[in-house]
């Protein structure tokens, strides 16, 4: 068996203690026990921010004329405010060009 084969255990998130009973619940054992080997002993802390910069940007840039900036925030987990400062930073950038 290679290091990156999962043992198929009958699904039971109550088998795993802590984060990983959450984890089990929410992506299945596999994808549990892939996160197990990969990161145990590890302190992880996951950014707010999911998304790169110039993923939100070139989202923005393609979706600004069909949806509101209200939409693309909720899209993106951005402020509406931020979205609006963005879409006017992509107009100067072309305007420039």
């Amino acid at each position: 068996m290679n290091s990156e084969e999962v043992i198929d255990i009958n699904s039971n998130p109550e088998r795993y203690s802590g984060i990983y009973k959450e984890l089990a619940e929410l992506l299945g054992d596999a994808a549990t026990l892939k996160v197990w080997k990969r990161f145990s002993g590890l302190n992880i802390s996951f950014p707010q921010k999911l998304y790169s910069k110039e993923f939100r940007k070139d989202f923005i840039k393609e979706n600004m004329a069909q949806m509101k900036p209200s939409e693309i925030a909720k899209a993106l987990g951005l402020s509406e405010r931020r979205i609006r400062q963005i879409i006017t930073e992509i107009r100067q950038n072309d305007e420039g060009s």
